[in-house]
């Protein structure tokens, strides 16, 4: 075949006659043809021959025309092959038939050869515009992944890796709308975030680059939730066009795996299932509007708070997986996602989930939204370690003399209840004295001082109420209402840094406006593990030189030290 022929012309017919009449007018346009008796042959010698053209009878034996042309169409794929089919019928319902059996034309008989080049040529645009578009979208196709594999490595790279961390999302395009960030605070407390963009692909999938930007950069300077929340909404309300914007799930596991705090904001429930059981515990439901919608929220009004317990399950999804269709077109649904929670074996949540959701779709492998799940296990391995080391830190920098300063803070009343000084000040010592390798230990000290000052002094909030769930919720519901009311009682900050021989020393005093405590006959618990409450106060004598109280109790100052040499 040179380069200049249009190819090979498969003729289908059982009459002899047709066949050579219909082959001596192809082969005057140039091509080279094959012949078939019946639709079984025709599907044969396609898979054999690849013909570039088919002329296809309609009443044959063994298998008929339309049968053929369907099963001839589903093998090309995305190779367009055009059908013709031949036929003496005229009546409009007939030639409807052979349309939606796949033909992309018709040619009645007896043949007219000026009829059967216009409809070649015709084919052949049709081809040829067909090629074109084809290697068009197989360019756009290679872009996206090539953006695909960008946007994962720069959105999801950095996720916690975890083997008590499970997850899943599954999307509907090359781009998922889903999104899921996981980071740790310098304080160890794990923040994860689950999120949906309205619609999905790559619209959907370019807002998760600044979502992901804000989250890491505030999360890892000690911001709270609150406030991350607030840059996230910040930046999504001033670049979103209108009528797009992001759900979300916000959760953070305490450091001591006492409690977590659920920001639901337009999302299905946050589920906690009970370790030992798999009974569902708690279903923390959407408590505010999606992100990008409002230029200002509060999230204080979306928290919630929920104890945990050991091997405690967290479940976070998107609507997708509630929402998955199976071949009748029936949801997946919220029951069927509870049913398979509670008959999973233990240990076995998140598997047992996609195991039964997978039988229920069938082979519906592609979902008209992204399906995304995520499974946090309440175990201390979850969190990193804590690294306690010598009170005298040794570093691979001299510093050398560096001078000696002091900085005092107060803040009142109502001021603490906008603002959390802790990323301040912590940024502001790290700048200092070059310590950006104690940023965790620093700000865990900083961190647990000042909640001490501000739950137990300011507020007067009792920690035994933490001691069973009723009492745990009873505590926060308390610390919220007091902090919302809050227009007198202060704490003051006392930094000093001491240059003494070859360390150096921040000495954090930290004062309060509390009635204190008998610090004197006050025995702080002997383990972290087993301890209700107290356990901040052996984290910061791990963590410091010393630690010791003054005043009526409600002075702390801690020493924390670290090597010039």
């Amino acid at each position: 075949m040179t380069s200049s022929s249009p190819g090979k012309a498969l003729i289908v017919d059982d009459e002899k006659t047709n066949r050579l009449i219909l082959k001596s007018l192809l082969v005057k346009q140039g091509y080279q043809t094959i012949e078939a008796v019946n639709g079984q042959e025709a599907v044969d010698l396609f898979h054999q021959e690849h013909p570039s053209i088919i002329f296809m009878d309609v009443m044959m034996p063994v298998l008929d025309g339309y049968e053929a042309t369907r099963q001839i169409k589903a093998a090309s794929a995305n190779h367009f092959v055009p059908v013709i089919f031949l036929t003496a019928m005229s009546d409009e319902e007939a030639l409807a038939q052979c349309i939606e059996a796949g033909g992309d034309d018709f040619l009645v008989k007896p043949y007219d050869r000026l009829i059967l080049q216009s409809k070649i040529r015709s084919m052949q645009r049709i081809a040829a515009l067909n090629r074109e578009v084809q290697g068009m979208y197989s360019m756009i196709h290679r872009e996206q992944e090539i953006a695909e594999s960008v946007f994962v490595n720069a959105i999801q790279s950095s996720n916690i890796e975890n083997q008590y961390i499970k997850q899943v999302v599954r999307p509907a395009g090359i781009f998922s709308g889903d999104m899921v960030l996981s980071a740790y605070s310098p304080s160890r407390d794990l923040f994860f975030l689950t999120g949906d963009f309205t619609g999905h692909g790559l619209l959907a999938a370019l807002g998760a680059m600044p979502v992901s930007e804000v989250f890491r950069a505030m999360t890892t300077k000690g911001f709270s939730p609150e406030e991350i929340l607030v840059g996230i909404n910040k930046k999504l309300k001033s670049m979103l066009p209108v009528g797009m914007f992001f759900g979300a799930q916000l959760v953070v596991v305490n450091h001591d795996l006492e409690h977590v705090r659920v920001f639901n904001a337009g999302m299905p429930d946050v589920i906690i299932v009970d370790g030992a059981t798999n009974q569902i515990k708690h279903r923390l439901v959407s408590t505010g509007l999606p992100l990008g919608v409002e230029a200002t929220i509060d999230p204080k009004e979306m928290l919630q708070y929920a104890p945990i317990a050991y091997n405690d399950k967290i479940l976070m999804h998107s609507d997708g997986l509630t929402e998955a269709r199976n071949a009748s077109d029936r949801e997946f649904g919220s029951q069927r996602l509870l049913e398979s929670i509670s008959h999973a074996p233990v240990n076995q949540v998140f598997d047992q989930i996609f195991e039964d959701l997978d039988r229920f779709c069938g082979n519906i492998t592609t979902q008209a939204d992204d399906v995304t799940l995520v499974e946090i296990t309440c175990v201390h391995e979850v969190l990193p370690e804590i690294e306690v080391h010598d009170y005298i830190r040794p570093t691979a920098q001299l510093l050398g003399d560096r001078g000696e300063w002091k900085l005092s803070l107060r803040f009142n009343g109502t001021r603490l209840r906008e603002t959390n000084p802790v990323p301040i000040l912590v940024s502001y010592l790290l700048e200092m004295e070059e310590l950006e390798a104690e940023r965790q230990s620093l700000f865990t000290v900083m961190t647990e001082l000042y909640v001490n000052a501000l739950d137990h002094g300011v507020l007067g909030l009792d920690s035994k109420l933490k001691s069973d769930p009723a009492g745990f919720e009873a505590y926060f519901q308390t610390r919220e209402s007091r902090l919302a009311s809050l227009d007198s009682g202060y704490v003051i900050f006392n930094l000093s840094v001491e240059q003494q021989s070859t360390r150096r020393s921040i000495l954090l005093r930290i004062e309060d406006s509390g009635k204190g405590f008998d610090y004197a006959n006050h025995y702080p618990p002997t383990t972290r593990e087993t301890a209700l409450s107290g356990r901040g106060i052996l984290l910061i004598q791990d963590l410091c030189e010393s630690l010791e109280y003054h005043g009526k109790g409600n002075i702390a100052i801690a020493r924390f030290s670290w090597s010039t040499t």
